[in-house]
């Protein structure tokens, strides 16, 4: 079972949603995460972070391409000297398929969709479709994100690629959710509301409320019409 956890823009809560997800499935055979290309590791690792709220049974895949100024992808790696490969993140996904069978993997995205990953336009949204993952959205519950949202669901479908959901991060808003859920032909598979102070113990706990009659899981398995799971 596999999922990509992308959202609207960058500082949406994505780790966050990440770590509740993982948790949730913690106890079980090869349960891990991934964030193929990341920036701002001067600021701190989001793999670092996610192992350190779900714990040591989490398994964590090595970045492919990690920059240390909190910039867009490919300005980062401009900055770097490198470009960043696609193929190279795709080979590195075929390997974990190979050697890991049917775990439960979770890839985090970086910034939003439209993101730039090279300098020729190879947006973030590209690798996602190549990657032929279901795709669960993070957005905020708060002011503007209707708008956000339904802009990130149109340029997921126009590409194609699958809806896994969405997921309100942030104080509960029945309204937007309403919005969303009705303009966006979608449904919100859970809201989040700030855990604070952010730990394993609070992660924890908001895992064993996230999604609790399982639909989501129900949903990415019956997801894979090529037996994939």
């Amino acid at each position: 079972m596999e999922v990509v956890v992308t959202g609207t823009g960058t500082e949406i809560g994505k780790t966050v949603v990440s770590a509740v997800l993982l948790a949730r499935w913690a106890g079980r055979t090869g349960v891990t995460y991934w964030k193929p290309v990341a920036t701002g590791a001067e600021e701190g690792s989001d793999s670092r972070d996610v192992a350190s709220l779900v714990g040591p049974e989490l398994r964590v895949l090595p970045e492919c391409y990690r920059f240390a100024p909190p910039l867009s992808p490919h300005l980062a790696a401009r900055m770097a000297g490198v470009e960043i490969e696609p193929e190279r993140i795709l080979s590195a996904y075929r390997r974990h398929r190979e050697s890991s069978g049917n775990g439960l993997l979770v890839v985090e995205g970086i910034g939003g969709l439209l993101v730039p990953l090279t300098e020729r336009g190879y947006l973030l949204a590209d690798l996602l479709k190549a990657l032929d993952l279901p795709c669960l959205v993070v957005s905020s519950s708060q002011l503007g994100t209707i708008n956000h949202t339904l802009l990130t669901l149109e340029a997921l479908r126009s590409r194609g690629m699958s809806l896994a959901g969405v997921v309100l991060n942030g104080p509960v808003n029945l309204e937007n959710r309403r919005a969303i859920e009705r303009f966006g032909q979608t449904r919100v598979v859970a809201e989040l509301e700030p855990l604070n102070p952010l730990s394993r113990e609070t992660v924890a706990r908001a895992a064993s409320e996230f999604d609790p009659e399982g639909v989501l899981e129900r949903d990415l398995r019956q997801s894979r019409p090529d037996g994939r799971v």
